[in-house]
């Protein structure tokens, strides 16, 4: 149980971490097998974290613009934004 509780601490999902298990149990399996996973996870961990970056970027520049708390609502470049499909 401690197993998969730290292998979803680090990302994994049930699956993979049932495949991790599964080569720990496979005669032959290498180091390399459970490596190539891992770095695998990396890549779609560093994915999650530009991804986010990109939101967190994003909203930081409409909360720039956004400047006075004493604009109207119907000038709200949050607002816009978001009712733009994403022209801004």
């Amino acid at each position: 149980m401690r197993f998969v509780k730290r292998a979803q601490e680090l990302g994994f999902s049930l699956r993979e971490i049932k495949e991790l298990l599964a080569l720990g149990a496979t005669r032959g399996a290498k180091c390399q097998d459970v490596r190539r996973q891992a770095l695998y996870k990396i890549g779609e961990i560093e994915e999650k974290i530009q991804t986010l970056q990109a939101m967190q970027d994003a909203l930081h520049r409409l909360v720039k613009e956004c400047g006075s708390a004493n604009v109207p609502v119907s000038d709200c470049p949050i607002l816009e934004s978001l009712g733009s499909n994403g022209t801004r």
